[in-house]
């Protein structure tokens, strides 16, 4: 009876009903996009942007989005190929949103070279970039 009760005054550490219970809200694998049901960072940013392109060792245009915080690099940071633009803007989506939803931006190309986003990933970029424009976590 005493262990029960112990285990009562302990409590769980959540389910998926209740996630902010866990010690991280519930967001261990990062932000997950509402558009694709995934975490952005790891299934579609490490996939499809850092892979010979953007990652810790090999920064293009100095923009590294493998490391942690990639919202410091991002979000109202001056781009190396078109300034004075930022790469995100909370405002307009900025460079990165432009690179990624045209076929012709204004400055530099379309991001990534050659193409190979889907609709569903370049809506899934934009909500992460907007998340972390909004002081969301990575």
């Amino acid at each position: 009876m005493v262990l029960a009760a112990c285990l009562w005054l302990a409590g769980c550490a959540g389910s998926l009903e209740n996630p902010e219970r866990f010690g991280d809200g519930g967001t261990a694998a990062g932000f997950v996009c509402p558009s694709l049901g995934v975490p952005a960072k790891s299934e579609v940013i490490a996939k499809k942007c850092v892979s010979g392109c953007h990652s810790a060792s090999v920064v293009a245009s100095g923009l590294d989005l493998e490391s942690p915080n990639a919202g410091s690099r991002l979000v109202d940071v001056s781009t190396t190929a078109c300034p004075p633009r930022v790469r995100v803007d909370p405002i307009d989506g900025g460079t990165l949103q432009e690179l990624i939803t045209q076929a012709s931006p204004t400055c530099t190309s379309s991001m990534p070279p050659g193409g190979g986003l889907t609709n569903s990933e370049i809506n899934c970029i934009v909500e992460w970039t907007r998340n972390l424009a909004d002081g969301g976590t990575e």
